[in-house]
């Protein structure tokens, strides 16, 4: 008899691990933001498909993608942002929201800066090159990985006249000397 109740153990472990993952995984819904983040996306989207021009619906498209990052939708994200970018390419604010938005998440905001600067000529929009340049500087100095990157990218900013961002220094400051 002990054998036909054990089953139940395995099944309602799996059952609350279901449900604890599901909690996880759509709380940014369940909050207040979350659902503020929702109703904004829902709005952004009525916007793209009402848009009457290239620009608003850029701007639309960025709100949605705004929305979307704050939700944890990171996919969703970078496509509403290289959307906006391909209806609107030479945007600066385009260029800075999307790297705001997707500053906490480097793998997707090289993913939007690289294909702007590699579909918008500097020419065009030198401003938006800067913004995506500093925003891939300010990802790459943060990983020990990538600090080659970050210096190579600081060196193609001061070719083109710009000051880079003053990286955050991990050694110490030298002592005064008296």
């Amino acid at each position: 008899m002990r054998g036909g109740v054990d089953w139940h153990i395995p099944l309602l472990v799996s059952a609350i691990a279901f449900a604890a993952f599901m909690i996880f995984r759509f709380r940014p819904v369940v909050s207040g933001d979350g659902r503020a983040s929702a109703a904004l996306l829902k709005e952004a989207k009525q916007r793209i498909l009402a848009a009457k021009d290239d620009v608003a619906r850029a701007s639309a498209l960025c709100d949605a993608a705004d929305a979307c990052a704050r939700l944890g939708r990171i996919g969703a994200a970078v496509t509403f942002y290289l959307r906006a970018l391909r209806a609107d390419p030479t945007s600066n604010e385009i260029a800075h929201r999307a790297a705001e938005g997707l500053a906490r998440r480097p793998p997707a905001l090289e993913k939007v800066m690289w294909r702007h600067l590699a579909s918008t000529r500097f020419v065009d929009s030198r401003e938006g090159a800067v913004i995506a340049l500093r925003a891939l500087i300010a990802s790459y100095s943060k990983r020990p990985r990538f600090h080659a990157r970050a210096r190579a990218l600081e060196n193609v900013l001061e070719g083109l006249g710009e000051q880079p961002s003053p990286r955050p220094s991990r050694r110490p400051p030298p002592p005064a000397a008296d």
